[in-house]
């Protein structure tokens, strides 16, 4: 029996700078018509470690609009999401530097695009900084756990145990596409049976009526339709009739609404819902598809902080990266909208004595300050020149009438105000 040659990155890295993305053979994607065979054959082929085929059909869905949108809508929470690395409560500004980079893009768009293809292998280099790349996803072979150099070898690069190698999910993950296949493949061929029905019967057919007495009136009328072009057309006799056939009384409806349910089951299977999306049918139906979106979204952004944290950082720290008790984290998330927020604020301002900050207001509604300032009166500031010369029971007035300020009219406001003017 033949064995099988598996080698560690790190075991052939150290006669030179040897990357796997350099001998691996990329297969290009096939771009053949697909249908539910394909996709079976291809799913007891993944079974048994082999991948290619089933990510044959993959490639091909993800063209689908549908489905390449709720992965995008996906990703861009995960690239978009304001990632940050602090180190005892505050940001790194070196790490804040890396993830800036298009490299730290790619990679996290790579570690979450394993929700949707399965297991993902990353190489990295640190060479300099940092460069990732992600071995195909083809040449995984998952029974044996090892990198295939061309696809239908039995031989290959282990991937599991290695400093430059990102192994990201389970053997026997097919990833959310699995699920999704069945519907992008009949909505893919069920597309094409529309088109053609459109072709057939979306068109009027026009009846050419010439007189059977008058010679040549035929021939006239089919050299006639023949000029036409497209388009369905009968030539007959104007004394005969000819009545369409139809099996329903809206063509193209069954067609119509089957494709619309199939792109509801495709946006179930990627992002939970469809109103998000699609034309929701109630305000609160939409708020709560709404909310299943945003635990999906947490739940990438856990699933990719865990892949940074647990999986990556330690990497980082054996290169000499300033991440000594730090951690990657995203901000959390605030569901109250800037109207609710501001209307929270005037309530505390009514209801306490301090109320809200005045830098707040400009900083959560992100209005520029007034280079004037508002001059507060000298009562507020407490540039009374003798203090000690007041009565008590001015003072005792005085503060009483502070505290109930809020409760006075204009009228009462303006004569505390004016109060202790000279007269």
């Amino acid at each position: 029996m033949k064995n099988t040659e598996v080698k560690t990155l790190a075991t052939k890295s150290k006669d030179g700078n040897f990357k796997v993305s350099q001998v691996v053979v990329v297969q290009p994607p096939k771009r053949d018509s697909i249908d539910i065979s394909n996709y079976i054959k291809g799913l007891k082929s993944a079974d048994k470690g082999k991948r290619n085929s089933l990510y044959d059909v993959y490639e091909t869905i993800i063209k689908d609009p549908v489905v390449g949108e709720a992965i995008r809508k996906r990703v861009r929470h995960i690239t978009n999401g304001g990632l940050t690395f602090k180190a005892d409560n505050e940001e790194i500004d070196e790490m804040t530097d890396l993830i800036k980079t298009p490299e730290f893009r790619k990679l996290l768009r790579d570690i979450i695009m394993t929700r949707f293809f399965g297991k993902t292998v990353i190489e990295l280099d640190f060479t300099d900084g940092i460069k990732v790349k992600m071995i195909p996803r083809k040449n995984l072979d998952t029974n044996k756990k090892i990198i295939l150099k061309k696809i239908g070898e039995e031989e290959g690069i282990s991937y599991e145990n290695d400093d430059f190698l990102l192994n990201i999910g389970e053997d026997d993950d097919l990833g959310l596409l699995m699920e999704v296949a069945p519907y992008a493949i009949f909505k893919r061929n069920g597309g094409s049976d529309y088109a053609e029905f459109c072709e057939l019967w979306g068109i009027p057919i026009l009846a050419g009526l010439y007189d059977p007495e008058e010679e040549g009136a035929r021939e006239e009328m089919e050299t006639t339709f023949e000029k036409r072009g497209a388009g369905g057309s009968v030539v007959m006799s104007k004394n005969s009739d000819l009545k369409p056939i139809n099996s329903e009384k809206q063509p193209g409806a069954v067609h119509d609404k089957f494709l619309e349910w199939l792109d509801e089951q495709i946006l179930i299977g990627l992002i939970g819902q469809t109103m998000t999306t699609k034309d929701g049918s109630s305000r609160s139906q939409s708020e709560t598809h709404a909310q299943t979106e945003d635990d999906i979204n947490q739940d990438d952004r856990i699933y990719t902080i865990e892949i940074l944290n647990y999986a990556f950082l330690p990497r980082l720290e054996k290169r000499g990266f300033p991440v000594k008790n730090g951690w990657f984290q995203y901000p959390e998330k605030d569901n109250l909208t800037l109207k609710e927020k501001i209307e929270i604020a005037e309530k505390v301002n009514k209801l306490t004595e301090t109320g809200v900050d005045e830098d707040w207001w400009f900083e959560t509604t992100g209005l520029p300050k007034s280079k004037t300032a508002k001059k507060k009166p000298a009562e507020e500031k407490g540039d009374d020149p003798e203090p000690e010369k007041k009565k008590p029971e001015e003072k005792k007035t005085s503060a009483k009438m502070k505290v109930t300020a809020k409760e006075l009219n204009w009228l009462q406001r303006a004569k505390n105000f004016f109060g202790h003017a000279p007269q």
